[in-house]
């Protein structure tokens, strides 16, 4: 059992010619079918576009990565100069 989309699925594997034994049986082709039969919508994750700004949250967790210093005084954009310093080497 796996959990996904915050509720808990089991997988089967058939071959080709037992699909429709299984659906018959009560398994569903795909997760979303299954969340669908018991009224259970997974959550939509918004993702952001290409183009969206760096949050700050994305910062902080680069340069956690990167392991370097910084506190609450360091700026957004300051803190931006400093991870593009350190990945170009």
């Amino acid at each position: 059992m796996d959990m996904l989309h915050g509720f808990m699925v089991d997988w089967q594997i058939v071959d080709g010619h037992e699909v429709e034994a299984a659906l018959a049986d009560g398994w569903f082709l795909t997760p979303t079918e299954a969340a669908e039969s018991l009224k259970v919508v997974p959550p939509v994750t918004e993702v952001p576009a290409d183009d969206a700004p760096v949050t700050r949250v994305e910062l902080e967790t680069k340069a956690k990565e990167l392991g370097m210093k910084f506190d609450g005084r360091t700026t957004d954009k300051k803190l931006g100069e400093l991870i593009a310093a350190k990945l170009a080497g």
